[in-house]
């Protein structure tokens, strides 16, 4: 499903708990409703970044992988 991305934030090679920080911060970038793009290699982003979603009120539009990198689109609530 394509999203108009309006901020990708590069998390990979980052460690716990630097993909949410760097998540966190991204989003204060955008507008509500506006997209941003999560990549990271962290295993743990796959519990971590979902429940930031959760817990702040944004929206998980989708996630997938590939090669070792985990995406994760959210949108601004």
């Amino acid at each position: 499903m394509p999203h108009q991305i309006t901020l990708t934030i590069d998390a990979k090679g980052k460690k716990c708990p630097m993909p949410v920080l760097l998540t966190s911060k991204g989003i204060k970038q955008i507008a509500s409703g506006e997209i941003m793009l999560v990549e990271a290699t962290d295993g743990g982003s796959r519990s971590d970044i979902p429940a930031w979603a959760r817990d702040t009120g944004h929206e998980l539009l989708e996630t997938d992988a590939e090669d070792g990198v985990y995406r994760y689109y959210i949108q601004k609530a």
